[in-house]
Protein backbone atom coordinates (compact mmCIF):
# COMPACT_ATOMS: atom_id res chain seq x y z
CA UNK A 1 0.00 0.00 0.00
CA UNK A 2 2.67 2.30 0.85
CA UNK A 3 4.56 1.95 -2.54
CA UNK A 4 0.90 2.11 -4.61
CA UNK A 5 1.25 5.86 -2.64
CA UNK A 6 4.64 6.35 -3.65
CA UNK A 7 4.16 6.06 -7.05
CA UNK A 8 0.75 8.26 -7.23
CA UNK A 9 2.88 10.79 -5.50
CA UNK A 10 5.98 10.26 -7.66
CA UNK A 11 3.45 10.52 -10.73
CA UNK A 12 1.33 13.53 -9.47
CA UNK A 13 4.85 15.53 -9.93
CA UNK A 14 5.62 14.02 -12.55
CA UNK A 15 2.40 15.55 -14.48
CA UNK A 16 3.02 19.09 -12.26
CA UNK A 17 5.89 19.60 -13.64
CA UNK A 18 5.36 18.72 -17.18
CA UNK A 19 2.36 21.02 -17.26
CA UNK A 20 4.98 23.93 -15.60
CA UNK A 21 7.09 23.31 -18.69
CA UNK A 22 4.14 23.29 -21.14
CA UNK A 23 3.21 26.75 -19.84
CA UNK A 24 6.71 28.50 -19.50
CA UNK A 25 7.17 27.65 -23.31
CA UNK A 26 4.09 29.11 -24.50
CA UNK A 27 4.63 32.04 -22.11
CA UNK A 28 8.01 32.35 -23.94
CA UNK A 29 6.51 32.01 -27.53
CA UNK A 30 3.79 34.67 -26.86
CA UNK A 31 6.42 37.00 -24.83
CA UNK A 32 8.44 36.38 -28.84
CA UNK A 33 5.61 37.39 -31.01
CA UNK A 34 4.64 40.56 -28.54
CA UNK A 35 8.29 41.95 -29.16
CA UNK A 36 8.29 41.65 -32.90
CA UNK A 37 4.65 43.07 -33.17
CA UNK A 38 6.34 46.03 -31.39
CA UNK A 39 9.41 45.69 -32.70
CA UNK A 40 7.04 45.86 -36.11
CA UNK A 41 5.06 49.22 -34.75
CA UNK A 42 8.09 50.97 -34.26
CA UNK A 43 9.88 50.75 -37.70
CA UNK A 44 6.24 51.45 -39.07
CA UNK A 45 6.01 54.71 -37.33
CA UNK A 46 9.84 55.02 -37.58
CA UNK A 47 9.20 55.32 -41.43
CA UNK A 48 5.93 57.15 -41.01
CA UNK A 49 8.08 60.00 -39.33
CA UNK A 50 10.53 59.89 -42.06
CA UNK A 51 8.04 59.70 -45.00
CA UNK A 52 6.14 62.97 -43.37
CA UNK A 53 9.33 64.70 -42.27
CA UNK A 54 9.13 68.60 -44.60
CA UNK A 55 12.26 69.43 -46.12
CA UNK A 56 12.65 73.50 -45.76
CA UNK A 57 14.73 75.19 -47.55
CA UNK A 58 15.82 79.32 -47.35
CA UNK A 59 16.67 80.93 -51.13
CA UNK A 60 17.90 84.75 -50.48
CA UNK A 61 19.49 86.93 -52.65
CA UNK A 62 20.91 90.52 -50.58
CA UNK A 63 23.05 92.94 -51.45
CA UNK A 64 26.57 93.73 -49.52
CA UNK A 65 28.82 96.90 -49.18
CA UNK A 66 26.68 100.55 -48.92
CA UNK A 67 23.40 99.77 -48.29
CA UNK A 68 20.29 102.45 -47.60
CA UNK A 69 20.28 103.78 -44.20
CA UNK A 70 22.73 101.60 -42.69
CA UNK A 71 26.07 101.64 -44.20
CA UNK A 72 28.53 99.02 -44.93
CA UNK A 73 27.99 95.66 -44.13
CA UNK A 74 29.25 92.65 -45.02
CA UNK A 75 26.19 90.70 -44.47
CA UNK A 76 23.24 91.97 -46.37
CA UNK A 77 19.59 92.79 -44.91
CA UNK A 78 18.01 90.32 -46.62
CA UNK A 79 20.41 87.76 -45.45
CA UNK A 80 19.67 89.15 -41.88
CA UNK A 81 16.65 87.95 -42.02
CA UNK A 82 17.23 84.49 -43.90
CA UNK A 83 19.34 83.70 -40.68
CA UNK A 84 16.37 84.03 -38.23
CA UNK A 85 14.58 81.67 -40.59
CA UNK A 86 17.15 79.23 -41.42
CA UNK A 87 18.00 79.16 -37.84
CA UNK A 88 14.67 78.85 -36.08
CA UNK A 89 13.78 76.11 -38.64
CA UNK A 90 16.62 74.32 -38.70
CA UNK A 91 16.69 74.58 -42.14
CA UNK A 92 18.96 74.70 -45.30
CA UNK A 93 20.16 77.47 -47.30
CA UNK A 94 21.06 78.68 -50.77
CA UNK A 95 22.41 82.12 -51.68
CA UNK A 96 21.62 83.72 -54.99
CA UNK A 97 25.44 85.29 -56.21
CA UNK A 98 25.45 86.94 -59.12
CA UNK A 99 28.12 86.39 -62.17
CA UNK A 100 28.88 89.97 -61.65
CA UNK A 101 29.03 91.65 -57.93
CA UNK A 102 26.76 94.45 -57.62
CA UNK A 103 28.38 97.61 -56.94
CA UNK A 104 29.28 97.94 -53.33
CA UNK A 105 28.74 102.11 -53.90
CA UNK A 106 24.58 102.64 -53.29
CA UNK A 107 24.10 105.20 -56.17
CA UNK A 108 26.37 102.67 -58.36
CA UNK A 109 24.28 99.73 -57.51
CA UNK A 110 20.68 101.10 -57.85
CA UNK A 111 21.65 102.46 -61.26
CA UNK A 112 22.73 99.11 -62.75
CA UNK A 113 19.68 97.53 -60.82
CA UNK A 114 17.63 100.19 -62.83
CA UNK A 115 19.39 99.55 -65.91
CA UNK A 116 18.43 95.34 -65.80
CA UNK A 117 14.86 96.21 -64.84
CA UNK A 118 14.69 98.44 -67.95
CA UNK A 119 15.84 96.09 -70.09
CA UNK A 120 13.96 93.10 -68.60
CA UNK A 121 17.49 91.58 -67.83
CA UNK A 122 18.42 87.64 -66.58
CA UNK A 123 21.87 88.46 -64.54
CA UNK A 124 23.77 85.37 -64.42
CA UNK A 125 23.84 83.15 -61.50
CA UNK A 126 27.37 81.73 -60.24
CA UNK A 127 25.91 79.35 -57.48
CA UNK A 128 23.87 76.36 -58.70
CA UNK A 129 21.06 74.95 -56.14
CA UNK A 130 21.88 71.27 -57.20
CA UNK A 131 18.87 69.23 -55.42
CA UNK A 132 15.72 71.80 -55.18
CA UNK A 133 13.61 68.69 -56.10
CA UNK A 134 14.22 67.42 -52.29
CA UNK A 135 12.42 70.27 -50.48
CA UNK A 136 8.46 70.55 -50.40
CA UNK A 137 8.89 74.68 -48.72
CA UNK A 138 10.94 76.93 -50.00
CA UNK A 139 11.51 80.50 -48.53
CA UNK A 140 12.07 82.87 -51.03
CA UNK A 141 13.79 86.03 -49.96
CA UNK A 142 14.83 89.09 -51.81
CA UNK A 143 15.45 93.17 -51.63
CA UNK A 144 12.58 95.49 -53.00
CA UNK A 145 14.67 97.15 -55.81
CA UNK A 146 12.64 100.34 -58.32
CA UNK A 147 9.25 98.51 -56.72
CA UNK A 148 9.99 95.13 -58.22
CA UNK A 149 12.14 91.97 -57.20
CA UNK A 150 15.63 92.38 -58.27
CA UNK A 151 16.19 90.87 -61.70
CA UNK A 152 18.94 88.25 -60.70
CA UNK A 153 15.79 86.73 -58.63
CA UNK A 154 13.76 86.43 -61.79
CA UNK A 155 16.60 84.03 -63.33
CA UNK A 156 16.79 81.91 -60.36
CA UNK A 157 12.88 81.15 -60.16
CA UNK A 158 13.14 80.70 -64.16
CA UNK A 159 15.97 77.94 -64.01
CA UNK A 160 14.25 75.97 -61.53
CA UNK A 161 10.73 73.27 -60.93
CA UNK A 162 8.69 75.22 -58.54
CA UNK A 163 5.73 72.70 -59.26
CA UNK A 164 3.64 71.98 -56.02
CA UNK A 165 6.56 73.61 -53.90
CA UNK A 166 5.17 75.97 -50.86
CA UNK A 167 6.69 79.42 -51.41
CA UNK A 168 7.18 81.74 -49.07
CA UNK A 169 8.21 85.13 -49.66
CA UNK A 170 9.80 87.38 -47.26
CA UNK A 171 11.79 90.76 -48.11
CA UNK A 172 13.40 94.34 -47.04
CA UNK A 173 12.42 97.34 -48.14
CA UNK A 174 12.86 101.17 -47.33
CA UNK A 175 9.50 102.10 -47.48
CA UNK A 176 7.51 99.89 -50.34
CA UNK A 177 6.49 97.44 -48.03
CA UNK A 178 6.34 93.83 -50.61
CA UNK A 179 5.03 96.41 -53.90
CA UNK A 180 3.26 94.26 -56.46
CA UNK A 181 6.15 91.23 -55.45
CA UNK A 182 3.65 88.57 -54.87
CA UNK A 183 1.70 88.57 -57.89
CA UNK A 184 4.97 88.99 -59.83
CA UNK A 185 6.22 85.68 -57.74
CA UNK A 186 2.88 83.75 -58.39
CA UNK A 187 3.16 84.86 -62.19
CA UNK A 188 6.47 83.67 -62.79
CA UNK A 189 5.98 80.55 -60.21
CA UNK A 190 2.12 79.27 -61.84
CA UNK A 191 2.27 75.74 -60.65
CA UNK A 192 3.81 76.13 -56.63
CA UNK A 193 2.13 77.01 -53.64
CA UNK A 194 2.71 80.88 -52.83
CA UNK A 195 1.55 81.65 -49.39
CA UNK A 196 1.10 85.63 -49.50
CA UNK A 197 1.42 85.43 -46.03
CA UNK A 198 4.57 86.71 -46.13
CA UNK A 199 7.03 89.03 -44.18
CA UNK A 200 8.66 92.76 -45.18
CA UNK A 201 10.54 94.49 -42.64
CA UNK A 202 12.69 97.59 -43.68
CA UNK A 203 16.56 97.05 -43.52
CA UNK A 204 17.74 98.91 -41.08
CA UNK A 205 14.81 96.93 -38.44
CA UNK A 206 15.94 93.39 -40.19
CA UNK A 207 19.18 93.91 -38.61
CA UNK A 208 18.14 94.22 -34.75
CA UNK A 209 16.54 92.24 -32.05
CA UNK A 210 13.42 93.64 -32.72
CA UNK A 211 13.62 92.96 -36.30
CA UNK A 212 14.91 89.16 -35.55
CA UNK A 213 11.76 88.41 -32.68
CA UNK A 214 9.25 89.78 -35.15
CA UNK A 215 10.36 86.97 -38.08
CA UNK A 216 10.22 84.60 -35.43
CA UNK A 217 6.64 85.70 -34.15
CA UNK A 218 5.88 85.68 -37.86
CA UNK A 219 7.30 81.73 -38.56
CA UNK A 220 5.35 80.67 -35.43
CA UNK A 221 2.22 82.35 -37.36
CA UNK A 222 2.68 80.43 -40.58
Amino acid sequence: MKRISVIFILLFVFVICLTGCGKTEVNKEDETSANDILNNNKSVENEEDKNTEEKILVVYFSKTGENYNVGNVSVGNTAMMASYIKEYLNADSFEIVPVNKYPDNYNKATEVAKTEQRENARPAIKNKLENLDEYDTVFLGYPIWWGDLPMIVYTFMESYDFDNKTVIPFNTHEGSGISLTYDKIKNSLKNANVNTNGLALTGSKARTNEGKEETINWLKSL
